[in-house]
């Protein structure tokens, strides 16, 4: 088999997965699973058997030994891959060795589980002449005659040392110090042949007397004339020994850490339990109240392995799923419908950016002058058995600064550049911070002390005086690994910056106006960018970016060159007087670009303007997003519910559009979203 899967966190990582080992996982779990007749059927189609036996099946491996169940034991024997181990045993032998045995010459080796295996066949032979079953004892010495005499010679050293236990060394030398008791045999020189003389020597004496069933020749089971319960041990002592034992859960392992390191670096997001509380007055669209109890709902998130999306599931009780027949309506995912609470700073400040840290349990503000606050003070106290992951939502303050495991917020000891705060964003790991200002300043700093970590001072553009202020930062992103940072500012230009040399890396042209957005995305070689673009490469690393020009550019990570530009058909009804098509006046700023993992390899791209798109990354238009109940507003930011399923579009007749990810429907018109916001800016919600 030929075929390989490869999983990479960037384009310079990559670990090819033989198809073979995949199969063999999959061979473990369904034994581990009892699952033996599948394990079977899929050993006899591929052609691969496992590489080791789990737990329970070694351990009954050498309960069959010890009690001489030697025909459970070659059929658990049979369903290991002995080409695989052998491979792997000689090349660590011939490394340990100190070098490459030319010509062939690897072929003479023998190892240690072919030689356990020879000698439960052995055994198995003896055995079975020992009960009277000498035919059948002499039929199977026929069958597997060719491995004993390759794998047990008679005479000889053995080609491999210091591995075979000293009792295996003392057969050696046992069979060697009857070299010359062989003459009056015909002289045998093969390891067959000495069996088929002991099982002889047998027959002949227990056909002599009435009363020899308990007769047995000399040194029939083994040197020192072994009885046949040592021999057993003996040959279990060797299995238990050579025989790969695979670890517990092997598969399920695997996946679980592939699950938590994707989330961990961005490609799937992160999967938590979600806790929703509705309990009294909840007010409608219309800002009304209603009053009707409602208990508290816990639901999770459940991430959905085999087709990569995120389900929202409920409670397993039925009453409390025919309560909440609503929910389940909308899929499991509640649409807001009030303020929950409202952020307040100064009169002559106001909110520039804010985001969510990445477990929902703190809120990070940037504001006009330049201060960066993080919000969500604990309502209730977290206990010695109280984990803080356990903490409600409705059990955090996101109007109180998070001081309970902030001290430097505590001692009023905040985080500030000098210029309005434009652009932030969290690593991955929720451990970092990025900030971008209005002067072209980009920060890094430590969340849990608040410590400046790096400062970039005129990231695009400036002379490098003093006095000399650069273009401002309109968006910032991390790298998966949070090694990276990427800038857009309002001289049109994507740069990127390695935090370890605190430099410029890479520069993106090709816009015509400022950047709005950008994000590094991992593309697939498929359809959307060509094997000649992508290097050749199975999956490479790419930088989206959006800018006040109308255009989307898809960029090779690597090189800084454009693979693709999107320009959206956006209607321009309003600014029809001017004539030239390649002004940039003449097209609508795309402010937002949302990655979707549901479906795949697609975007929601929504400028400014009164539709927003999903699109795939190629430039095909999926979807349209439109109001259904006004006409003519600008759509002014966007977001999407973590299970994809809702996309929030806030329009600038202070009303937020909820629309349904997939079909493009309306689901709901939140009203009253903005009132309080377009007041004075000096709030958020």
């Amino acid at each position: 088999m030929s075929s390989s899967t490869n999983t990479s966190n960037d384009e310079d990582n990559k670990i090819n997965i033989p198809a073979a080992d995949i199969l063999r996982l999959i061979l473990t779990h369904l034994t581990e699973s009892n699952l033996h007749q599948s394990c079977q059927s899929l050993s006899q189609e591929s052609g691969v058997y496992m590489a080791g036996l789990v737990g329970p099946s070694k351990g009954q491996l050498i309960s069959c030994a010890e009690g001489g169940r030697w025909g459970e034991c070659l059929e658990i024997l049979a369903g290991l891959d002995l080409q695989r181990y052998r491979r792997g045993f000689i090349e660590d032998y011939l490394k340990a060795r100190g070098g490459d045995a030319g010509g062939g010459a690897h072929e003479s080796i023998i190892t240690p589980l072919e030689k356990a295996l020879s000698l439960t066949h052995e055994i198995t032979i003896l055995e079975l002449a020992d009960r009277g079953e000498v035919e059948l004892a002499y039929a199977t010495l026929r069958m597997c005659s060719e491995m004993l005499d390759r794998t047990l010679p008679v005479h000889g050293d053995d080609d491999v040392d210091n591995i075979i236990d000293s009792d295996l060394k003392d057969d050696n030398n046992y069979y060697q110090s009857n070299k010359n008791d062989d003459t009056n045999l015909g002289m045998i020189s093969t390891r067959s042949g000495d069996v088929e003389r002991r099982v002889t020597a047998l027959s002949s004496l227990r056909s002599s007397g009435t009363d020899t069933s308990l007769l047995l020749p000399t040194n029939y089971y083994g040197p020192s004339n072994q009885s046949q319960q040592k021999r057993r041990h003996f040959i279990s002592k060797l299995l238990s020994r050579h025989v790969p034992e695979a670890p517990v859960q092997r598969l399920s392992t695997l996946l679980q850490q592939s699950v938590k390191w994707q989330c961990h670096t961005g490609t799937f997001p992160t999967v938590q339990q979600l806790f929703q509380e509705q309990v009294g007055n909840d007010d409608d669209d219309d800002g009304k109240k209603k009053t009707k109890k409602r208990k508290i709902s816990k639901q999770k998130k459940k991430f959905d392995l085999v087709l990569g999306n995120i389900d929202m599931v409920g409670s397993t009780d039925d009453k409390k799923h025919k309560c909440k027949s609503s929910l389940a309506k909308e899929g499991g995912e509640r649409i807001p419908s009030r303020v929950k609470q409202t952020i307040r700073l100064g009169k002559r400040s106001y909110i520039e950016s804010a985001l969510f840290l990445p477990d929902g349990k703190g809120l990070v503000t940037g504001s006009s002058d330049g201060f960066i606050e993080i919000w969500g003070e604990p309502t209730r106290s977290v206990g010695d058995n109280t984990s803080p992951d356990s903490l409600l939502q409705n059990d955090i303050d996101y109007e109180k600064l998070r001081t309970s495991d902030l001290e430097y917020q505590k001692n009023d000891e905040l985080m500030m550049q000098d210029s309005s705060i434009l652009a932030m964003d969290v690593s991955h790991d929720g451990t970092m911070l990025v900030t971008a200002s209005s002067h072209g300043t980009v920060c890094v700093w430590k969340i849990a002390d608040g410590r400046l970590l790096r400062k970039l001072e005129r990231t695009h553009g400036g002379s490098g005086g003093s006095s000399d202020q650069g273009c401002a930062v309109t968006c910032c992103k991390f790298s998966s690994d949070g090694s990276k940072v990427l800038t857009g500012g309002h001289d049109s230009t994507v740069r990127e910056h390695g935090l370890l040399s605190s430099r410029m890396i890479k520069e993106f042209r090709g816009h015509k106006s400022y950047i709005n957005c950008c994000s590094y995305v991992i593309l697939p070689n498929s359809s959307i960018v060509t094997h000649i673009e992508s290097g050749g490469e199975r999956n490479f690393l790419a930088v989206v970016t959006a800018s006040a020009d109308g255009s989307v550019i898809v960029w090779n990570g690597r090189s800084a060159e454009a693979l693709r530009e999107i320009i959206p058909p956006i209607s321009t009804a309003h600014n029809s007087s001017i004539r030239d098509a390649e002004s940039i006046f003449s097209s609508r700023s795309i402010h937002t670009v949302i990655h979707m993992h549901s479906p795949p390899n697609t975007m929601v791209v929504v400028p400014r303007s009164d539709r927003a798109f999903l699109m795939s990354l190629s430039g095909s238009i999926l979807h349209t997003y439109v109001r259904d109940d006004v006409q003519g507003t600008d759509f002014l930011a966007a977001t999407v519910s973590p299970s994809n399923q809702w996309l929030y579009i806030s329009a600038n007749d202070g009303k937020c559009i909820v629309f349904d990810s997939s079909s493009g429907k309306v689901e709901r018109i939140l009203t009253s979203f903005a009132e309080e916001c377009c007041v004075g800016k000096r709030e958020t919600t």
